[in-house]
Parts: structure tokens; C-alpha cells; sequence
């Protein structure tokens, strides 16, 4: 999930909404995700985030923190924070091309142009965090709509 909560909005972006693509690594974590549910309030809208480790005041990157985590063997050191993450943030709103046949950014200027913070906490965690991770969400109708669905306990 990818959410923004700007200027009174919830933006929620989540696999059963739209779809999610990501690329992360220790350093450098790239998400997009995007809504093109008219279910969401009828805003479809796509979120664009970067984030990085953070530089300390003569320019050497924060390298941040091991932390042991429970796994089925006890504590071991399976994931890296920092709170000391830069992130830029984006948010479009999105219109239906006609000509492409999907959902694309609008011509007018984002909802929001690159906010920045120095504040961000960044994680990798449960194994492998030393390799990269490159994915796309996949849900399926009727997975889909069944998601939506309102549940009891």
C-alpha cells in the first residue's frame, strides 16, 4: 500500500484499486502506484516515491542499522533502518487516453510536485535485503472484487 493524506484527501493506492510496481534495494527504494478504481472516490490518481539514505553534513551517506527481527530460529539480524531517509513524493492525477487505451498522467501540473523530506524512515527486511527487488502487483478479478467485499469477524 501507498498512501498520501494531502490537504484534507486520502489518496490510497492498494492492488485491488489499481496496480503497484516497485524497485528496491539497500539505498534506494522506487515505488509507483496508481488508483484507477472510480470506487476510491472517484479520484484515480497515481503516486510516484523516491527515496534515499540520507548524507550526513560533509556529503558521506548515513549507512544505517542491522536490527535482529524474530524469525522461526530466535532473533537474527535480518533487516537494516534508518531514520535518516531523503524522499521526494509526487501525485498526479490520472486520465483516460483514449488513443494509448489506458490510464495516464494529466497535462496540468501534479497534485503534488516533488515534496521533499530529510525525515523519511527507510527499512529493508526479511531476506534477502542484500539483493534487489523488482516486482509488479498482480491481482486478478475475481480476487479483485472480492477484496472489496466487506467482511465480519
Amino acid at each position: 500500500m501507498v498512501s498520501v493524506h494531502y490537504n484534507g484527501t486520502f489518496y490510497e493506492a492498494v492492488p485491488w484499486t489499481g496496480d503497484m510496481k516497485w524497485q528496491v534495494r539497500w539505498g534506494s527504494w522506487y515505488f509507483v502506484a496508481r488508483c484507477t478504481s472510480p470506487g476510491a472516490g472517484g479520484r484515480l490518481f497515481e503516486i510516484e516515491l523516491r527515496a534515499e539514505l540520507g548524507t550526513n553534513e560533509d556529503g558521506v551517506i548515513i549507512p544505517g542499522t542491522v536490527l535482529r527481527i524474530p524469525t522461526e530460529e530466535g532473533l537474527e539480524y535480518f533487516c537494516k533502518d534508518s531514520f535518516e531517509g531523503d524522499v521526494t513524493l509526487s501525485l498526479y492525477e490520472l486520465v483516460w487516453e483514449e488513443d494509448v487505451g489506458e490510464y495516464v498522467r494529466n497535462d496540468t501540473a501534479p497534485v503534488v510536485d516533488r515534496a521533499r523530506s530529510r525525515q523519511c524512515a527507510v527499512e529493508i527486511g526479511g531476506g534477502p535485503w542484500w539483493d534487489e527487488w523488482v516486482g509488479q502487483s498482480k491481482m486478478k478479478q475475481p480476487l479483485k472484487g472480492l477484496v472489496k467485499l466487506p467482511y465480519m469477524f
